[in-house]
This record gives C-alpha cells, structure tokens and sequence, in this order.
C-alpha cells in the first residue's frame, strides 16, 4: 500500500470515530480493557479445535506470544479514538498483515478469529445493564471489521509480491542447480549406490546403510530441486522411486540371504538409473533467469533469502526435521580494506564463501547477504551438526592465510551466531535470532561460534 491509500485509511478510521462521542469511544476502550483477556482466551479456545489452524496455534510457546500480541492489538485498536493516532494504527495493521503473509496463515482463518471475538463481544454486552450496549457494540464492530479490512489489502499485497519472487526463484534454482549441481549429484547417487554394494559384497553382517532420502543426492532433491521444479510429471515420480529405494535399503541390511540380496541390489540399481534418467530430463531448462547469485563470491544473494527460509520452515514444521542457521560475518573487515585495499578485502570475502562451500551438503543454502555478512541455512541439521559446521569454518578461516596482489599476506578471522528453529513460524524470528547471536559473538571476543537458546542463559561455543 503507498501513502497515498494509507493516508486514504487514516482518514476512514478517523470518519469512524467521528460518528461517536468521547464519552461512547471511552466506553468501548474500557469495555475491551475490561474484557480483553476472556476475548482472547475465548479466540484460541475455539481456534485450536480447528484442523486447520493446528499448524500454526499448536505450539505451546507461540499461543503463548500470539496471546500476549492479539491481547495488545485489541488494546491499541480500541485506544486510537481516544489518543486519534489514526496512521499509527493504519500501519499497525499494515505490518500485521505483512506478518500473516509472511507466515502464511490464509487470511480466512483470520476473520474466523475475528468472528469468534465478535461473538464473545456480544454475548458480554448481552448480560450487561449498560443502557449505551447497543452503541458499543456498533462501534466495536466497525473497528474489527476496519482493521481487518486494512490487514487484508496488507497481506494480499504481500502474498503477491511473495508469489512473484517464488515463481522466479523456482526458475533461478533450476538453473543454478543446471550450471553447479548436475555432475555433483549424479557422482553422489552413484556414490550411495557403490557404497552399498561394497558392505553387501565384502561379507559385512548386520551392517547399515544411510537411508537415500537422507543421503547428499536425496536431501538435494527434496529440498532443492523438486521446488525448483514444482509442478513437472518426473518430480513425484522420483521421490516415490527415493522412498521405495528406502524400503529395499531397509530389507537389504536385514537379509543373510545371498540370491535375495542379489535381487534386492539389482532392484535398487533399476531404481537408481530410473531416478537419474528422469533427474536428467528435469535438467533441460534453457530459460533466461535474472540472477540470484552475487558477482562475487557466487553464492546467493537476499533475492531469495525470505522465500528460501520460509520454505524450509514450511518443510520443517509439517516433517518434525530440525533446521539451523548460521549468521556469518568478517571481524575487523575495514581495517582489511584500509591496510591492504579493496581487492584483498574482496579476496577475504570469497575465502568465507569457499569455507561455506567446503563445509556444507548439497541441499543447504549459503547467501552472501550484504558486505562482509553471510548467512549459511542447513536443512535437516539439529544444532550439534550446525555448531560443528561453525567450528569448522571459524577454524578454516582463522588458520588460512591470505595473499594480496602485490604479495601482501594476512590472516583474519569470523564471527558466528548459530540458532536451532524452534517452531516460530515467522522466518523473521528465526533470522533475528540468529543475527542476535551473531552481535553476541562479536561483543563477548568474536573469533567465536555463539548458539542462540530460546532462554536466557545462551552459552558459548569456543575452541
């Protein structure tokens, strides 16, 4: 919405008002003050029996922060006509409805709650004596349905906007994965496989074999490339080939019979030439695509950044996988560029990249998300694998050795914030979190991997 259309709003709230007295508007305001806490309650009771909602009301921590929010929305709703900070409250709601875009809760769900409050409201003014309910209550529907009406325009905005960038990332991942990942994935099926036949035929017993699914091959195919080609004929056809090479995987390491693994390993094989065929055919994309990566050091840019993590949040919240991300950034970086010049600096950036890419799987994302500061997202990745991956990056880092143009030779080194997703499902929360322990790596000595924990005491992880 531009400022014209808010202005526009600010002017409908206050017209609404207007059609009141002061006495009228301070009646409402105490009325909500009074009962704001039973009308959330009330809103939740009945959400959660919804089987819809349960993906977003479900956790015990966020009903506990939508409450505290829905309680303090009601409250600053209901006070503007009193206080008339009308574009105040026009853009409150414009960032409500940005924040359901964002989490994806379908704006329909919203006005249930909404109608839900509505109810209560009526059922409280109901057994009331007070002879201006009826006043009351015409004024308290104007303003919910209002700015409700605001939150809407707000989130269909945005959900467009969000879908234009999805529908191009889609393409862009297709091609970057064209130009990066083909040869890289194919080695890594092939890989899987000869690793397999390897325990069957040296006589191992009892022995185990990672699921394909979560191989290097699998996690890149689920979570990179079946988005990225969403909507062809071969991507179902190659997750259900990935899951049925999982079952014969299974029978595999619990079989002593030799002709049955013989025949269970030529099963698997006929699965995976299947899969690579139909992996292959996904890859011929010649689309023109506008670029998502930075010239630089090549990884990706912001582009993509909110709907890459969204979707993975998506994924890891309908799957119970955990999910983890580094916040990355150089310490010291201008005094890189002071003493030895922009194109060593420029040098060091790509170092980071090239620790990035050395120390994660196909299937995680790495972003150069501005100057010195990057962001590594790691799919399927609870926080002892995440915080090795820090370690291990913060260590490449501080023992490699730069060399400038004119021969000039430097060391340097990063800090680390390191966040476990923990069910929010507001993307911005979980890249908050992140970068706020990034901030605490910097203030306690960077050089430092710092986990974020959803308490107060974050403890650190330090060599």
């Amino acid at each position: 919405m531009n400022n014209e259309c808010m202005a526009m709003l600010a002017e409908q709230w206050k017209h609404i008002c207007q059609n009141y007295s002061s006495d009228d508007l301070l009646h409402a305001f105490q009325f909500i003050q009074e009962h704001s806490l039973v009308l959330v309650e009330e809103f939740y009771k009945k959400m959660l029996v919804e089987k819809e909602s349960a993906e977003f009301f479900s956790d015990d921590i966020i009903q506990q922060r939508l409450r505290d929010t829905l309680n303090q929305w009601l409250l600053e709703s209901f006070s503007v006509g009193i206080n008339k900070s009308y574009s105040d409250a026009v853009e409150k709601q414009r960032m409500v409805g940005h924040v359901h875009a964002r989490v994806g809760i379908p704006s329909w769900l919203i006005m249930r709650g909404v109608r839900e409050i509505e109810r209560k409201m009526f059922e409280l003014l109901n057994n009331s004596d007070t002879k201006s309910a009826l006043t009351t209550c015409s004024y308290i529907i104007q303003i919910m349905g209002f700015a409700t009406e605001i939150m809407c325009r707000s989130y269909e905005a945005k959900t467009v906007a969000n879908q234009e960038v999805k529908h191009s990332y889609r393409l862009f991942s297709a091609m970057q994965d064209v130009a990066v990942q083909k040869d890289k994935q194919r080695s890594s099926l092939l890989d899987w496989e000869n690793e397999l036949m390897f325990k069957v035929f040296t006589g191992n017993v009892g022995f185990k074999h990672p699921m394909l699914s979560k191989s290097e091959f699998g996690l890149w195919f689920i979570h990179k490339a079946s988005y990225a080609f969403s909507g062809s004929d071969q991507v179902k056809l190659i997750i259900d080939r990935i899951y049925e090479v999982d079952k014969l995987n299974e029978i595999v390491t619990q079989c002593y019979e030799k002709e049955q693994i013989l025949e269970l390993i030529q099963s698997i094989r006929d699965l995976n030439r299947e899969i690579q065929h139909l992996v292959d055919q996904l890859f011929q994309v010649s689309e023109y695509i506008e670029s998502g990566n930075d010239s630089l050091t090549q990884l990706l840019n912001r582009r993509y950044l909110n709907t890459i993590v969204s979707r993975e949040i998506t994924y890891s919240r309908q799957n119970r996988t955990p999910l983890s991300l580094l916040a990355i950034d150089a310490d010291f970086f201008k005094s890189i560029n002071d003493k030895f010049g922009h194109a060593a600096g420029d040098l060091a950036l790509k170092f980071i990249a090239e620790a990035l890419q050395k120390y994660s799987q196909g299937s995680d994302y790495a972003f150069r998300v501005g100057g010195e500061e990057f962001l590594l997202l790691l799919v399927a990745t609870d926080l002892e694998r995440a915080v090795n991956i820090a370690e291990s990056i913060r260590k490449y880092v501080e023992h490699g050795m730069i060399t400038s143009a004119q021969g000039q030779q430097f060391k340097f080194t990063v800090s680390i914030g390191c966040a476990l997703y923990d069910g929010h499902p507001d993307y911005q929360k979980f890249l908050d979190t992140a970068d706020t322990a990034l901030y605490a790596a910097k203030n306690t000595g960077r050089n430092r991997v710092y986990i974020a924990k959803t308490d107060p005491q974050a403890s650190l992880s330090n060599s």
